[in-house]
């Protein structure tokens, strides 16, 4: 089984001018959905997202507390997600996991669910390294959205070398302004991020993104396997804090609230990567900061991992930290709902 673990982020992150937003234009990902996706890419802001991964590979599978997203809705869980991941399939063709489960997908939303689906991750083939042009990935791009009603499209892009060098992320580029001329997608990127904020080659990541006049949601950060020895209550705050104070300094004029709307927090809920467990408590603690300042997105890997554990004690099943299914869920969802 596939499983996710983000690459070590210590030390701090170089700074530099990368990110544009385009106020007005784009919008944290929490519109009202029309569809499989977020509906209208152009509607106002709205309030902070909660929308956990749900692995890809889930959906049917015994080693979970549930198979398929209305199944997890029905049992309490969440009413957004992050589809994870759409990889190549080979050559410039994209896993069809989702649009496979497209049924279930669109009872979900009429059920007043919510969908964004990530590209990439830490394994894989990710398809800008497998179409040869940008306008034969822009066009697997409009493909897929045309195949999964889906207009919310996240880049998880932490493959060191593979997700970001001049040509891929020149390529990845020029392919998503080629896709928002045709479709109403916004578009977001989930980076890892050093207690200080963004590494370097994140930033080559937008600043490539920005140049082609790409309208970017929300700069997502992987608040995750820091590294052994980290109090992963105060340094995915610390982390924040950075993402969002480079985004006031390469943005002339931009307000102090306004860097907190761009930004998103994704924790890995209970035992990480390494010798750190991201604890409930943990997570009381980066909510109230995401209650506080209004970002907008929080997540977690993954909704899956959201329960006790069974036989099995493998990370891709459990947090080893629930002692009941949706504990994480039901903390984060007090960033829209704070009686929960």
């Amino acid at each position: 089984m596939r499983h996710r673990g983000a690459p070590s982020v210590l030390g701090a992150a170089r700074r530099g001018a990368a990110l544009l937003w385009m106020l007005g234009a784009a919008t944290a990902c929490g519109a009202v959905p029309s569809g499989p996706g977020t509906g209208d890419a152009a509607a106002g802001p709205a309030a902070t997202v909660f929308a956990p991964y749900f692995y890809t590979w889930g959906w049917g599978s015994p080693a979970y507390a549930f198979g398929s997203l209305m199944e997890m809705k029905s049992r309490g869980g969440p009413s957004a997600v992050t589809l994870a991941f759409v990889t190549s399939a080979g050559g410039c063709h994209a896993t069809t996991d989702i649009e496979e489960h497209r049924a279930d997908l669109q009872a979900y939303v009429v059920a007043g669910g919510h969908a964004i689906a990530s590209f990439g991750g830490a394994t894989g083939t990710y398809l800008e390294n497998a179409c040869a042009s940008a306008g034969e990935l822009a066009g697997e791009h409009r493909r897929f959205v045309d195949a999964t009603g889906i207009t919310e499209l996240d880049f998880d892009l932490e493959q060191h070398g593979a997700s970001s060098n001049p040509a891929v992320n020149l390529l990845r580029a020029t392919a998503l302004k080629q896709l928002q001329g045709a479709r109403p997608v916004r578009v977001s990127f989930t980076l890892p991020v050093a207690p200080g904020g963004l590494l370097q080659e994140s930033i080559d990541i937008l600043q490539a993104a920005v140049t082609a006049g790409v309208t970017i949601s929300v700069v997502n950060g992987m608040t995750m396997d820091y590294g052994d020895g980290t109090d992963l209550a105060t340094t995915p705050i610390r982390s924040i804090e950075g993402l969002a104070i480079q985004l006031r300094s390469v943005m002339p004029g931009l307000g102090r609230e306004e860097s907190y709307r761009m930004a998103g927090a994704t924790a890995m809920i209970g035992k990480n990567d390494d010798n750190e467990t991201f604890s409930l408590d943990n997570a009381r603690t980066l909510l109230a900061y995401a209650r506080q300042h209004q970002l907008g997105l929080v997540s977690f890997w993954a909704i899956q991992r959201d329960q006790a554990c069974p036989v099995s004690a493998d990370l891709a099943v459990c947090s080893r930290v629930n002692a009941t299914t949706f504990e994480f869920s039901n903390i984060f969802a007090s960033v829209t709902d704070p009686a929960r």
